[in-house]
């Protein structure tokens, strides 16, 4: 098959396709299932240190691996998500976010909803 040819027929695939997956519903086994009124995330959430006080959540680190940039987090109500208590997984943007911090530690943290649907800690802090 010519390029173009290749390239015309994946474009009329997606045309054909397109409609159909848009309508597709979620998959019930992931982590939206056990709250699917989840808001968008908190306007203003951002990697900087100086979050608002107000909008940290509190939560223990269970586990760091930060070869995979992920943290396990046994965590409160996170008010900007609408999520209740629960351990789970959070992705981070590199391993500073971070810090010092090990498992074991209370701490306190923003985190956010970010597409295509991971949660991710913007702002950790350990806590008083």
């Amino acid at each position: 098959m010519k390029p173009l040819a290749h390239s015309t027929a994946a474009l009329l695939l997606a045309c054909a396709l397109g409609p159909a997956l848009a309508q597709a519903p979620a998959p019930a086994d992931g982590h939206d299932s056990h709250h699917p009124a989840a808001a968008p995330a908190a306007q203003g959430a951002t990697d900087n240190p100086s979050a608002d006080q107000s909008e940290l959540s509190e939560g223990e680190i269970t586990r760091w691996d930060p070869r995979t940039l992920k943290v396990t987090l046994r965590h409160g109500e996170i008010k900007n998500l609408e999520m209740p208590p629960m351990t789970m997984v959070f992705r981070v943007a590199d391993a500073g976010v971070l810090g010092e911090l090990k498992p074991g530690d209370k701490v306190r943290f923003q985190a956010e909803k970010r597409p295509p649907g991971t949660y991710h800690v913007t702002h950790i802090e350990k806590a008083p």
